[in-house]
């Protein structure tokens, strides 16, 4: 950087780096200020250099001034935009640089770009640098309760296929699902990490179960905990009544007698049963219906 923002207060400007996934748009706001006087021009330069596996993959770049957009920047048509404002004594003007990622980008593709802001008069002058880098996105799938499992299992098969079928054309083709987590704590959810999320409908389309998929994207760091493997016996409790979802008394109604938490098994009492026999199974083959604190 040229000039100090502290000393002279004539740009809030902030440098920074960032990961992103494929189809999302940010924006850097960023404020140029006039403080000499008389009415002063300034011109906003934009250079950007893009790192990516097919060069046919567009980004864009422009630079906002309220709700007006400047026309994008297709990196393959030009290598600098650029942009004058004129600014009265003591006026200001916020703008932002807006960024969109390629929906068909590869996981580190980049585009790196520097911003060089100049008065006319050459009193105020400035440059900064930022980078974009894509990565993987997480996004939630919704389904059926009780269907979480197959609906992931198809998932994966189905992308199996997809990238089998885009192979014959694009040999640098991969698959689209790089992971998929069902935690056993979360019913009628799937959490999928991708480079493309607008495939993913496409690939699940028709899968029995499948509901579509949430708006947005989490972080990591908002499911990280159930990375972590809990025991399936945890939160049961003595004297609940369950469902047995598994097994060969699947959709038989019981009440937990007891719990084994090293083999995480639990034995129950069929409530239906004409003889109160006892029944050992997998406490992931259960599902509470009421706790036994009631």
């Amino acid at each position: 950087m040229e000039s100090s923002t502290t000393e002279y207060k004539w740009i809030n400007i902030e440098e920074k780096d960032e990961e992103s996934g494929c189809g999302i748009r940010k924006s850097i706001p960023f404020t140029i200020r006039n403080i000499q006087k008389g009415k002063r021009k300034f011109t906003i330069k934009l250079t950007p250099e893009i790192m990516e596996k097919d060069p046919l993959i567009e980004w864009e770049l422009g630079i906002i001034e309220g709700k007006e957009l400047t026309e994008p920047f297709l990196p393959k048509e030009s290598r600098a935009i650029t942009r004058e404002i004129e600014l009265d004594s003591n006026q200001s003007r916020k703008l932002n640089i807006e960024v969109g990622t390629p929906k068909g980008g590869y996981f580190g593709d980049s585009i790196s770009f520097t911003i060089r802001i100049d008065s006319e008069d050459g009193i105020n002058s400035g440059k900064w640098q930022f980078k974009f880098t894509l990565t993987p996105t997480i996004i939630v799938v919704k389904t059926n309760v009780g269907n979480e499992l197959q609906v992931a299992r198809d998932m994966d098969n189905r992308d199996a296929r997809d990238m089998e079928e885009r192979s014959a054309t694009n040999p640098d083709a991969t698959r689209e699902i790089m992971a998929i987590m069902s935690p056993f704590e979360v019913k009628g959810y799937l959490f999928v990490e991708t480079m493309h999320p607008d495939r993913i409908s496409y690939i699940s389309r028709g899968i029995r179960g499948f509901k579509g998929l949430a708006e947005g994207s989490i972080d990591i760091e908002e499911i990280a905990h159930y990375l972590v493997p809990k025991p399936a016996v945890t939160g049961l409790e003595l004297g609940s009544f369950v469902e047995l979802i598994d097994g060969p008394f699947k959709g038989e109604k019981a009440k937990i007698m007891s719990i084994d938490s090293g083999k995480e098994e639990v034995t129950v009492q069929l409530i239906e049963s004409m003889v109160p026999i006892p029944v050992t199974v997998r406490a992931e083959a259960i599902r509470v219906l009421e706790s036994g604190r009631k």
